[in-house]
């Protein structure tokens, strides 16, 4: 696996892999760019309380992109970490290259002195593999409120990074919607 930042020429492919493995969701076409631009998109990290947005590109021998990871950090939270847009298109699944990304986005979180990393996700089917990396990998979930309309259950995720216990993502003061969550009828409404 190559695993590079996303630039301006993979942006196109980035967004198309995005779109394919969450294709309910949409905010992953403002925060890609803004990952590339966080100036010229400043009113997007503003409206989000976000400081920071960084996005990889994954490669399989020096091919098309594959896959794509994004963390973002909370203004409120400074000391924390976001894992999303996470993941890999099918046809290269099975080969432990999400574990890698996985550990290797952790590494990163710790390198840049973070206490926690989170994540969100669904109990929904196509996300129970992801949910055993996860665990296995030392994320505590917690069920987050649901928003109306919602009949499935979503989940924080949060990993310590510094060997204490994370603390609750639903107990902290000043914590915003999670980024990329979008009711169930904003879709019936764009559809």
């Amino acid at each position: 696996m190559k695993l590079q930042p996303l630039q301006a020429e993979t942006l196109f492919a980035a967004q198309q892999v995005a779109a394919e493995l969450f294709p309910w969701e949409h905010e992953h076409q403002l925060a890609l760019p803004a990952a590339l631009d966080p100036v010229g998109h400043a009113e997007f990290l503003e409206e989000r309380g976000l400081v920071t947005v960084r996005a990889w590109t994954t490669h399989l021998a020096g091919g098309p992109v594959s896959g794509l990871a994004t963390l973002y950090g909370y203004r409120e939270q400074p000391e924390e970490l976001w894992l999303a847009w996470f993941g890999l298109l099918p046809a290269v699944r099975g080969r432990g290259v999400g574990a890698q990304l996985l550990d290797w986005l952790i590494g990163y979180a710790q390198a840049q002195g973070k206490r926690t990393m989170r994540l969100w996700t669904t109990d929904e089917p196509e996300y129970a593999k992801a949910m055993a990396l996860y665990t296995r990998r030392g994320f505590i979930p917690e069920r987050h409120p649901p928003l109306p309309g919602e009949d499935w259950t979503t989940y924080v995720l949060s990993l310590g990074l510094d060997g204490s216990a994370p603390k609750s993502w639903i107990t902290l003061p000043n914590r915003r919607e999670l980024c990329g969550r979008e009711a169930p009828h904003v879709h019936a409404a764009a559809a």
